[in-house]
């Protein structure tokens, strides 16, 4: 367990930025209330903003595909569009599974506004192509309407060949029946848009790829997190940038090779490293913090460390299981997810999974996803 000092220290080290936690904490867009808080516009948001102004005025269907690695922004980007486009009906669709009849139904459910917990007998039909009418009846409904689909290689990848193939063929009927003025967003990994290009053949669809932040981008990202968690207090002005200045933002951000989830996390450590700095040395400059970078790359911030001696018990010598337990705990999660969080190719990642499922730790759920047993 940690002592009350070093606890203190955490939080007074915060306190020294007028912060109420760490802002670096939440690393998917996910766990927050409103994306648009903390959200810096990049190129991205200014091509992906025409697209779908350039649809909705002037009643125009369209079909985009949001394309990036794991922590470029995707998730955070759909989630922007739904709240900025408040007074159009957006329907978010996580497929987090990796069969076709199934993805049907999550869509399905999404659009009639059905919780999947609830008896869908009544409601939601069960063969593909009475799902199929029913998407397209539903979207049809709205003078406009957005459908956005995330993490689309679970099915696309994870899937069978066939499975992929008829997901394809189901968005290329869909955009062909669906009326103008609706919108359909897709986002996924390069390897899935890759093979769903090759099965789309002549459907038109736009493409918008993630790029990697530039310096000057990770530093207004950084700053725009620093000050929602500020406190503020009449007549402290606080310095907004401390301690990210432009040099170690651009350290941080070649670091993170302009991925902005991997920065967020190196963020999160390096400013828990300090609040330890400070109650060794209780001063910081610069240099000690230029030095404690690559520390943030490496190791876990104090509050990782903490929660981690809080819970106590068996230890877990297996580095792998250790990683899936403190990522997933009890929650489902997919081989993609695995594959992310181990930062392994999806082929290691399915040999760890497969081991741990001989072992008696995981089993491998309907659908395709895992969970702890």
């Amino acid at each position: 367990m940690p002592d009350e000092s070093d606890i203190r220290v955490v939080e007074a080290g915060y306190l020294r930025w007028m912060l109420k936690a760490n802002p670096f904490s939440y690393l998917s867009s996910e766990s927050l209330e409103r994306v648009v808080e903390v959200h810096v516009d990049t190129k991205v948001d200014e091509v992906l903003g025409s697209l779908i102004n350039k649809a909705l005025s002037g009643n125009k269907k369209e079909f985009i595909f949001l394309i990036g690695e794991f922590g470029m922004g995707k998730t955070h980007r759909l989630r922007l569009v739904k709240e900025i486009f408040d007074d159009i009906p957006a329907f978010y669709v996580k497929i987090d599974v990796d069969d076709f009849e199934t993805s049907l139904k999550r869509i399905a459910e999404a659009l009639k506004k059905v919780s999947p917990l609830k008896a869908l007998k009544k409601k939601i039909p069960n063969d593909p192509e009475s799902l199929k009418g029913m998407i397209i009846k539903e979207l049809n409904k709205y003078e406009h309407s957005i459908l956005m689909l995330d993490e689309v290689e679970n099915i696309v990848v994870l899937g069978t060949r066939r499975d992929a193939e008829m997901f394809t063929e189901f968005l290329k009927t869909l955009y062909e029946r669906m009326h103008p003025g609706n919108i359909i967003m897709i986002a996924c990994i390069p390897p899935a848009y890759d093979l769903m290009k090759s099965l789309l053949r002549d459907t038109p669809h736009k493409v918008v790829r993630m790029r990697k932040v530039e310096p000057d981008e990770a530093e207004k990202i950084l700053q725009k997190r620093f000050e929602k968690f500020m406190e503020k207090v009449e007549g402290i002005r606080p310095d907004r940038r401390a301690p990210f200045s432009k040099e170690i933002v651009r350290r941080l951000n070649e670091m993170a090779d302009g991925n902005p989830r991997k920065l967020m996390k190196l963020a999160r450590n390096l400013l828990a490293m300090l609040t330890r700095e400070l109650k060794e040395s209780g001063r910081l400059d610069e240099d000690k913090i230029v030095n404690l970078i690559s520390s943030a790359e490496k190791g876990e911030s104090v509050e990782e460390t903490e929660e981690e001696e809080e819970k106590g018990g068996e230890e877990i010598k297996d580095p792998e299981e250790a990683t899936l337990r403190s990522s997933f705990g009890d929650r489902p999660f997919s081989l993609i997810e695995a594959s992310r969080v181990l930062s392994m190719k999806l082929s290691e990642a399915r040999e760890v999974l497969d081991r741990l499922i001989e072992e008696g730790k995981v089993r491998k759920m309907a659908g395709g996803r895992y969970s702890f047993t």
